[in-house]
């Protein structure tokens, strides 16, 4: 399934006031919000979203926290990349946990900013089976390794050297961050980093309803 995001429903203005950076390895953000978003129909054909309030408490929860919600349901598009040890890791490998898919680099100033609260929540939830997947875009293994050692990074890294995975995403700017259910479903997305720490009581609560889900 194409897992380009469809209808996001947060208002521009969220957007706007998250900080991001643009990759240096060009990936499409192509994903547009609000009423001109486009969403994929069962047979592939693209139609016009109209606006819309989400229903379900799910959806709900996670626009109130701030989030991009999908109007529809989105699979995650599996993929596979080297860890840092040149290992291939899927996605796929880590169904059956409530993911953070981070998409990032060690250069991007909101990123770095990011990773220690982020590295908090994980350090929190990762017994109750919630994990991090941080995807580093377009930079080479040795420059990754020293970072993720002086940040004390303990959550599994994945290298998209050539953005090719970024792109599939839409991860036109980071850090985007996406949670991942379960069951491998694409319930939100957030783009940049507002500097309100993961570990804040508000998303600490959010991510463990998530979890009893």
């Amino acid at each position: 399934m194409n897992t380009r995001y469809p209808s996001l429903l947060a208002a521009a203005s969220l957007v706007v006031a998250l900080a991001a950076c643009s990759p240096k390895t060009p990936a499409a953000s192509t994903v547009p919000s609000g009423a001109a978003a486009q969403a994929q129909t069962g047979s592939g054909q693209t139609a016009t979203a109209q606006p819309a309030t989400p229903t379900d408490p799910t959806s709900r929860m996670l626009l109130g926290a701030g989030f991009d919600v999908p109007r529809q349901e989105v699979a995650s598009t599996d993929f596979t990349l080297s860890d840092l040890a040149g290992h291939p890791v899927s996605l796929s490998s880590y169904k059956g946990k409530l993911v953070i898919l981070s998409f990032w680099a060690t250069w991007c100033g909101p990123c770095k900013q990011e990773i220690p609260s982020v590295e908090a929540l994980y350090q929190k939830l990762s017994s109750k089976g919630f994990t991090v997947v941080a995807v580093d875009v377009g930079e080479k293994a040795e420059d990754v390794s020293s970072f993720v050692k002086s940040y004390k990074m303990s959550f599994p890294i994945l290298l998209d050297t050539d953005g090719r995975v970024a792109s599939q995403y839409d991860a036109g700017s980071i850090p985007t961050n996406y949670v991942v259910s379960r069951d491998g479903k694409l319930l939100a997305r957030v783009v940049g980093y507002d500097g309100k720490e993961w570990t804040s009581p508000e998303k600490v609560d959010l991510f463990e309803k998530l979890l009893k889900m």
